[in-house]
């Protein structure tokens, strides 16, 4: 007997959490007309597909912290007195105001940095 794992009720959260968008009218005239085992089939290949992205998701987050290290460095090299200067130069040249109300979760969304990031900018001032 083959033990299976797909989640009629989940489907479509899965497709999102694979490929970030609710699965196409095709998708479901696909899954409905397949059968137990084409069903599991399908909801293996999404669980690959997200695994895939998220590690090359993650690959990017991690290059675009290194990235935004470098230009603090760099800024602390041309005359930031410390890292919180620094990024506040880094984000004024990026077009953010220093007034502006933006926290940390949306310069980590607008750097594409993981969300961990954003105590960074907390104790920056900046957030």
């Amino acid at each position: 007997m083959t033990k299976y794992t797909f989640c009629e009720n989940t489907i479509s959260d899965l497709h999102k959490d694979a490929w970030g968008c609710r699965p196409s009218q095709g998708f479901w005239v696909r899954w409905e007309a397949s059968n137990d085992d084409a069903k599991q089939g399908i909801w293996n290949d999404l669980i690959d597909d997200m695994v895939k992205n998220d590690a090359e998701e993650a690959k990017i987050k991690a290059e675009n912290a290194s990235k935004l290290a470098k230009r603090i460095k760099e800024a602390c090299q041309l005359g930031a007195s410390n890292y919180r200067t620094a990024i506040r130069w880094i984000l004024e040249a990026d077009g953010y105001d220093n007034d502006f109300a933006y926290d940390g979760d949306y310069i980590c969304y607008e750097y594409n940095l993981a969300y961990r990031h954003k105590k960074l900018f907390k104790t920056a001032g900046v957030a």
